[in-house]
């Protein structure tokens, strides 16, 4: 917020591609990372990762589902509750309920019963 005679504005910092800091950002440990790393949360800290290490090891899994059904199980072994998409077999993207049943398995149903894939993530 600034100050203007009589009136407080807020100003709203949209960034693009790069952000640029010209001080020291530090994790929970003090650390001020090095060139390239990102700051990541691990849920009760931050942390500095090597951003080339960290996108080359996202997990993601792929569920081909033949034959056709209307409710699909998959065991994806992610260990967390994974973003969806379903693909029908003719290649249409569809909503579809999903139900996660660990962190290692979900259920998706379908409307009516189709062969596809879904992509986990």
């Amino acid at each position: 917020m600034k100050w203007i005679g009589q009136h407080i504005f807020d100003y709203i910092s949209r960034f693009r591609n790069d952000i640029h800091v010209d001080g020291k950002i530090l994790d929970s440990d003090g650390s001020p990372g090095s060139s390239g790393d990102i700051l990541t949360s691990t849920g009760t800290t931050v942390e500095w990762s090597d951003a080339a290490v960290t996108y080359n090891t996202v997990a993601t899994y792929t569920h081909t589902q033949n034959p056709a059904a209307t409710s699909w199980v998959i065991e994806h072994n992610l260990n967390k509750h994974p973003s969806v998409t379903v693909v029908t077999g003719v290649g249409v993207v569809i909503i579809a309920d999903v139900t996660y049943d660990s962190a290692d398995q979900l259920t998706i149903t379908l409307l009516q019963a189709d062969t596809g894939k879904a992509y986990l993530n």
